[in-house]
C-alpha cells in the first residue's frame, strides 16, 4: 500500500508543476503576441469586416427606396399636367415632398427634369443625393465621406389629354 501511495503522490505532484508551467508559458507567449497574432488574423478581422459591411449595406440600402420614390413621383406629377411650367413645379414640389421624413440632407437633393409636355412624349425625371459615410469608419475613406444615389423614371404624356386646367 505504500507503494501505491508513493508512486502516485509524485504523479500528483508533477500534474500541477506541469499545469503551472504550461500557463506561464502561455502567458509569456500571449505577452509577447507569438500566437495570438494568428488568431486576430484568422478570426477577428473577418469579423469586424462582417459587421462593417452590414453596416454599410444597411445605411445604403434604407437609402436607396426614397431615391427611387422621388423619381417616381417627380414623373407622375410631372405628366400630371399639360403646361410645362406647371408640370415642372409640380413635380419638383411632388419629389421634395415624398423625400420629406427621411434622413438625407436636402442641400444635396438634386432634381433634373427633361422633355417636353407634347401629347405622347416621355418625360424624364432624375434625382440624386449623397449618403453621408463619414460616420462610418473605413468606408468613409473608401468613398470620400458620401454615397451617390440616382433615379431616373420616363412617364409618357397622354396623347389625348382633354384640356382642363
Amino acid at each position: 500500500m505504500n507503494k501505491t501511495q508513493g508512486s502516485s503522490a509524485p504523479a500528483t505532484r508533477q500534474t500541477p508543476k506541469r499545469v503551472l508551467s504550461l500557463l506561464v508559458v502561455l502567458v509569456r507567449r500571449a505577452e509577447s503576441g507569438e500566437d495570438s497574432s494568428f488568431e486576430f488574423s484568422s478570426v477577428i478581422v473577418p469579423m469586424v469586416i462582417m459587421v462593417l459591411l452590414i453596416a454599410f449595406a444597411t445605411i445604403v440600402r434604407a437609402a436607396q427606396m426614397p431615391v427611387w420614390t422621388a423619381a417616381s413621383e417627380c414623373a407622375r406629377a410631372a405628366v400630371a399636367s399639360e403646361t410645362e411650367y406647371i408640370g415642372r413645379q409640380q413635380a419638383r414640389n411632388a419629389a421634395l415632398q415624398s423625400l420629406y421624413g427621411n434622413a438625407i440632407d436636402p442641400s444635396s437633393v438634386v432634381i433634373t427634369i427633361t422633355g417636353d409636355w407634347t401629347p405622347d412624349t416621355l418625360v424624364t425625371c432624375h434625382v440624386h443625393y449623397d449618403i453621408d459615410m463619414s460616420r462610418l469608419a473605413f468606408f468613409a475613406e473608401l468613398t470620400g465621406g458620401a454615397v451617390p444615389m440616382d433615379a431616373e423614371v420616363s412617364l409618357r404624356t397622354e396623347p389625348f389629354k382633354s384640356k382642363w386646367q
